[in-house]
This record gives C-alpha cells, structure tokens and sequence, in this order.
C-alpha cells in the first residue's frame, strides 16, 4: 500500500513539473509568436528616429522651437507616450520638450549596450543632433540612472537635473547579477512571463502605484503598443542582466558622485511610493545638498499617472525655477 501511494505521488509530483514546463514553453512560444511588427507598423507619426553613433533613438517633441529645453527619461519598460500628458502641459507653458524612448524600450533601435554607462553617450549623440542647449533633464523611476549619468558624464550640457521617485540602487549593496540569470534563455522566459505577458500588464501595474484605479485601460494600452515589435522579448532579457547588474562602472552608482553635481536638483516624490520608498529621497538630499524635495501627497511611484493634474502643477513649479 505504502509503495503504491509513493509511486502515485512521483507521478503526481512528475506530472505537475511537466505541466509547469509546458506553460513556461508556451508562454515564451506565444511571445515569439506575438513580437511580429515593425517600427513602421506601430510607431506614432508625432515622433522620429534621431541617429546616434549606437543606433537611432526614437523621439516625440513638442513645444516652441525657442523654448527652454526639457528632456524626459521614462521609467523601465515604458516609453515616450508614457509622459504625454506632462509632455502637453510643458508644451502649453513654453518648454520645448523632448521625451526619449531609451534604449531598448519604445520604438529606438535596439543596438544592445543597456547600462547607464552605455546610455549616457547615446543621449547625448541625440542632443548634440537636435541642437539643444543647456536642457532640463528629467529622469523618472529607473529612467533616472541614465539621465543622471548623462549630468554627470557630461556636466557642462545640462541646466538642472530633475528626479522623481528615482530608482538608483545607492541604499542597496552593489553585486553581480546571480549565476542564474547568465544563461539568456533562463532571463527570456523571465521576461515572457512578465514584462510582455499581457496577462501580467495591469497586476505588475498596479503593484507599482498606490492609486490603484489608475491603472487604466489607456496606460496599459500605451505599454503595449511597441511590445510587439520584433525580438522585444530576446532585448528586455539583455536589458534585464545589465538592469539586475551593479553598473559598477557608472558614476551614478557611485554615492561620492552626488555631492560633486554643481548644477541645481529637484526631487518629486510619491509620499505613499513602496517601490523607491520616501526615505531614499532624504538619503539623496543628504549627499547633494542642493537637492530641493517636493512630496506628492498619496501618490506611489508612477504619481505621473496617479494624478496627472497635481503631478503636472508640481512639474511645472519646479522647472520653472530652474
């Protein structure tokens, strides 16, 4: 008896492993089968490809061509529509604004090199080419490390440097990424699981504001609309490695870079954000002592969205000081 419920549980327990093999197979099957598209297909007629010594990076301007410059960094796996909203609203005040689809996300080129390091001289490729002077630039979520890195690779380019809810890994010990996300075929099915499952969109969404109503049909389908061009899930996976990496030879992962930023910082920030909880902005206003601090009441990491009204008041508060 004993022997026989034994043997009833291995084929129970191989049974289930099989069935979690196979929904893992078809859940990076169906990725495969979905990222078909290409730029052309998909990608807003507002925009275009501005050419970079590592490949195009797409852009949507807006705003009088004499207006002070903004550059807006999105945050990871989003991109340029993510801003539109705060991209209409500064065009409305004077800004000229550019809003960046980085590297691999949006509709740009995807010529591998995702760390900071790697983004700080495509971004300014991109401004060298378009002409701007001296911008704002304004970094949100993991969108920060490569805007921060341009500042301070390049330290004379920038007028003022503008973080909200950044995502920059200085309260957390530096270390490679895990021996398990070497092999790319471990990080694709990661990332098919994930990031381009649509069944995953709104849940992963949701966890990262705290208005959770906010999670709209109209944001969810801004994310997905480039996530379908071609290899998209094969690029996240390379993005991801660098992404779970230290970046230990960026100067934005190194905390005794802050206090050397002469420029003027502003921080915006989710009172309620668990994601870079608010505590971390009192942590980088102590190492730039520049830093001003403007808290959102009640909104989590993504206050862009959360509240797109206060969130754009404060925006404007802020640059118009700089």
């Amino acid at each position: 008896m004993i022997s026989k419920i034994l043997r009833w549980s291995g084929n129970a327990l191989l049974a289930l492993v099989l069935s979690l093999v196979l929904v893992i197979v078809a859940f990076r099957m169906a990725a495969s089968i979905r990222e078909t598209h290409t730029r052309a297909d998909l990608a807003p007629r507002s925009g275009h490809l501005v050419p970079t010594n590592s490949g195009g990076v797409f852009v949507q301007e807006k705003g009088p061509a004499d207006g002070i410059p903004v550059v807006l960094f999105h945050g990871s796996v989003a991109w340029s529509e993510f801003w539109r909203r705060s991209i209409d609203a500064l065009a409305a005040a004077g800004f000229r604004v550019i809003a960046l689809d980085v590297p691999p996300f949006g509709f740009s080129d995807r010529p591998g090199g995702y760390t900071r390091s790697e983004q700080a001289p495509r971004v300014n490729d991109v401004l060298r080419h378009l002409g701007l002077a001296r911008p704002i630039i304004v970094g949100h979520s993991v969108g920060s490390g490569p805007a921060t890195e341009f500042v301070m690779r390049y330290p004379d380019a920038a007028r003022a440097l503008v973080l909200i809810d950044p995502a920059l890994g200085l309260t957390t010990s530096q270390s490679e990424p895990s021996v398990i996300f070497r092999p790319k075929w471990i990080r694709e099915i990661l990332i098919s699981l994930t990031l381009t499952n649509p069944l995953a969109t709104k849940p992963l969404l949701k966890s990262m504001i705290a208005k959770k109503d906010r999670a709209l049909p109209e944001y969810i389908e801004i994310l997905w609309q480039p996530w379908t061009l071609r290899e998209s899930t094969p690029e996240f996976a390379d993005w991801l490695y660098d992404f779970l990496g230290s970046e230990s030879k960026a100067l934005s992962a190194d905390r005794a870079s802050y206090p050397r930023l002469k420029i003027p910082v502003a921080l915006l920030w989710g009172e309620a954000d668990t994601i870079t909880p608010i505590d971390q902005a009192h942590d980088l206003q102590k190492l730039v002592p520049q830093a001003t601090l403007t808290v959102l009441p009640g909104l989590g990491h993504i206050p862009q969205i959360e509240d797109p009204a206060a969130f754009n008041d404060a925006l404007l508060k802020v640059v118009g000081k700089l």
